[in-house]
């Protein structure tokens, strides 16, 4: 069999064996918060406002930790976020076992790591395409993406049986120590792999001109309004899962965790194909292609009575979200 051409470096080998746990933690903090939400409202609007307070940071904020990433050792930013997301993970089991945990906190918790994730997102794809000459980026930004799916299957599985088992205070700690797992990985981490841009001067003008390039190149201005307009018009749907699961399907938890994990099956296994190809021809087409099929299988996933009908539509999301953000990382690189 032969080996994607990313893992045949050791830099990046070792940053997705820390990557791994981490992602996770992460997918386990997700179906507990998720759940949690549900199990405080019981309503479909407080998990669209939810997922609404999970995006709309990342679209704020996104520009200003690109040009916070270009000023600053990526690797330290990639650390100081990781050591916010143990802060915000201990304080979230806090109110779990203390027995205070209200909607609000849920809010206030979720705002402030989108925000921390807009800084960390920026720092971690030119981490991740400075382990790899040019080569070598299109398999690493995959077998990135399917690192990220994989835990998706595994997270929200492990987070289901423990969230049945032990509840969500526990399930929140194994979080934490997932964390500090990967906040060793990065301090192991060689320096030279990341060096600071050379940037400097006014970073708010820096945006200005970022956004006047951007809209000047129509390549890239296409490339990243679709990207956008995929994340902050289809990607919700994942806060929606505990009402489908438990109004629609009639599933329960168990079945909210198998429809969890399902878009990360499909992310999974064409994410194998992607990370045998160095090059993609078309991408721009295959781009506009996975972008449609994306929001078609959404559309009849909320038409879906049944329950394996409605896994095998996830798993059409999952691939083609995977394949949209492959393939846009790849354009813009």
């Amino acid at each position: 069999m032969r080996l994607p051409p990313a893992l045949r470096y050791p830099d990046f080998r070792r940053f997705t064996i820390g990557y791994f746990p981490a992602e996770t933690g992460e997918y386990i903090h997700f179906v507990v918060q998720n759940w949690l939400a549900w199990e405080l409202t019981h309503s479909a609007f407080y998990l669209g406002l939810l997922g609404f307070c999970e995006f709309a940071p990342r679209f704020i904020f996104g520009p200003i930790g690109g040009v916070i990433a270009d000023r600053m050792d990526r690797m330290k930013l990639l650390m100081l976020s990781r050591i916010a997301n143990l802060i915000q993970c201990l304080i979230f089991a806090f109110l779990v076992f203390a027995g205070l945990l209200q909607f609000w906190h849920i809010v206030v918790l979720v705002i402030f790591m989108a925000i921390v994730s807009s800084f960390s997102t920026a720092a971690q794809q030119v981490v991740i395409v400075s382990l790899v000459p040019q080569e070598g980026v299109v398999s690493a930004l995959a077998i990135n993406s399917a690192t990220h799916n994989l835990t998706k299957v595994i997270g929200p599985s492990i987070g289901g049986v423990l969230l049945t088992l032990v509840g969500p205070g526990p399930c929140l700690l194994v979080q934490a120590l997932s964390i500090i797992g990967m906040l060793v990985t990065l301090w192991k981490m060689p320096a030279q792999a990341t060096p600071v841009s050379a940037a400097k001067g006014d970073w708010l003008k820096d945006i200005v001109a970022g956004v006047s390039y951007m809209r000047e190149n129509r390549r890239l201005f296409a490339t990243i309004l679709t990207t956008y307009s995929n994340g902050f018009f289809g990607i919700s749907y994942a806060q929606f899962l505990p009402y489908f699961a438990q109004e629609v399907l009639h599933v329960g938890p168990a079945g909210y965790g198998v429809l969890v994990a399902a878009p990360g099956v499909g992310a999974v296994l064409i994410s194998f194909f992607l990370s045998t190809h160095t090059r993609l021809r078309g991408m721009r087409r295959l781009l506009v292609g996975a972008s449609l099929i994306y929001a078609a299988a959404i559309f009849l996933f909320a038409l879906s009575p049944l329950l394996i009908l409605s896994v095998l539509l996830l798993a059409a999301v999952g691939s083609m979200q995977m394949s949209y953000r492959v393939l846009a990382r790849a354009i813009i690189q």
